[in-house]
């Protein structure tokens, strides 16, 4: 089937869905409608798709039962135990009351469904780190990393270095990082551990001087809980840990004993082999990550995510991460995405060296943006600011100097 030019230029076909919400809105407005039409959007505009693990056989009929009721749908394994839920948007606002209602057995189904909805259709809570406020919606925030190590995969390690890396960290600031990210243990493949005593006379230096110089957040960038105790007591307003508070046995206990500091929990395993989807086992483990949390005392509030993009993950894992972020959201917790001059970077631009991985970066950080990533963790602060700038006009909204701005001038 082909159509003409002239009959593509008069319908103008455009897909509204998926997009920003507001534009299929004002597409309604537009036809003279009025208000009172919006809630057909609810009914008619849109529809989701959830996957659920963990069902009991019951909980599973009670789904089906009240789903249906509302017009959707339940896809089930034979036993029940998984689901993939669809529907349209007015049922899944209806949903899970409903489970609420049908008392304790489906109470926490529903409130758990109500909070992946919550964290899918709209922007993560800000986060306070020690009187820090991270705030998402408007922007992506930017974490600018100092690695003080020799050997470093990105080939940015500074160790013996103090000055140079205080100075970059000032730069990073001023360049618009709203957080430093301080390391001093490579966590590159192959690398080799750091005894706590060289990890932290490697890091302590220089974050003390970063957090005298610059007026934005510190994290401490460790897997280790004494190194982390240790910086916290310097100051530092946020531990980075690669393992989520599930390597080090210590590590929950020292970030709950620091009422204000927040934490990145990363996803992280031994080898890349998944028992079943990757996506769905890469939540799984961040779940255990916010679980560790709430039994030490760790208010979610204080918790960010991350996938961990090649951290028991191939090149293929990475990019299959990056292409379902989305799913992500369903965690109800800010998104923090690091994947600057990462090897598959390299890999997709015929072997090119850390060094010359600045445009893939930027690919990656804009597309992590527009897939739902509240912060990108990068070495190339000021061009990742810059790119960022101008994509988040596009994801979050127009500012308004450019509202206000008239047209450059007449077309010839």
């Amino acid at each position: 089937m082909s159509v003409s030019a002239a009959d593509s230029a008069r319908y103008s076909v455009r897909p509204l869905l998926p997009g920003p919400p507001e534009a299929l809105r004002d597409a309604v407005l537009g036809l003279g409608l009025g208000p009172g039409a919006l809630p057909l959007l609810a009914q008619h505009g849109s529809h989701e798709a959830f996957a659920v693990r963990g069902l009991a056989a019951d909980e599973t009929r009670v789904l089906e039962r009240e789903l249906r009721k509302l017009g959707g749908e339940v896809l089930s394994t034979l036993n029940g135990d998984r689901v993939v839920l669809l529907g349209p948007l007015s049922a899944f606002a209806e949903l899970p009351s409903r489970l609420v209602a049908w008392g304790r057995r489906t109470e926490a189904l529903g409130a758990a469904l109500q909070e992946a909805l919550a964290g899918k259709g709209g922007f993560a809570a800000p986060v306070s780190a020690r009187g820090h406020v991270l705030s998402f919606g408007t922007r992506t925030v930017v974490m600018g990393v100092v690695n003080v190590t020799p050997d470093s995969f990105s080939g940015d390690g500074l160790a013996g270095s103090e000055e140079r890396a205080v100075e970059l960290a000032v730069a990073m600031a001023e360049a618009g990082a709203t957080v430093i990210d301080v390391g001093g243990e490579s966590t590159r493949p192959h690398s080799s551990e750091v005894p706590a005593e060289e990890e932290l006379a490697r890091v302590l230096p220089v974050l003390r001087e970063v957090l005298a110089r610059v007026s934005v957040a510190v994290s401490i960038d460790t897997r280790k809980a004494r190194v982390a105790e240790a910086c916290i007591a310097a100051g530092a307003h946020i531990v980075n840990d690669v393992w989520g508070l599930r390597g080090d046995p210590a590590m929950a206990a020292v970030v709950a004993a620091a009422p204000g500091v927040a934490v990145v929990c990363m996803h992280n395993q031994q080898g890349t082999a998944y028992a079943g989807d990757l996506v769905d086992e890469v939540c799984a483990g961040l779940r255990q990550s916010l679980l560790v949390a709430e039994k030490v005392g760790i208010d979610s509030e204080r918790v960010i995510v991350d996938p961990g993009l090649g951290f028991g993950k191939t090149p293929a894992h990475n990019v299959e991460l990056l292409r379902r972020l989305r799913e992500l959201r369903g965690l109800a917790r800010p998104v923090l995405v690091g994947a600057s001059r990462k090897s598959t970077i390299g890999l997709l631009l015929d072997g090119a060296p850390p060094e010359k991985r600045l445009e893939g970066s930027l690919a990656l950080a804009v597309l992590a943006a527009a897939s739902g990533a509240d912060m990108v963790r990068v070495h190339d602060v000021a061009e990742t600011v810059r790119a960022l700038r101008v994509a988040d006009a596009v994801i979050h909204g127009i500012p308004a100097d450019l509202r206000a701005a008239p047209a450059p001038g007449p077309t010839g």
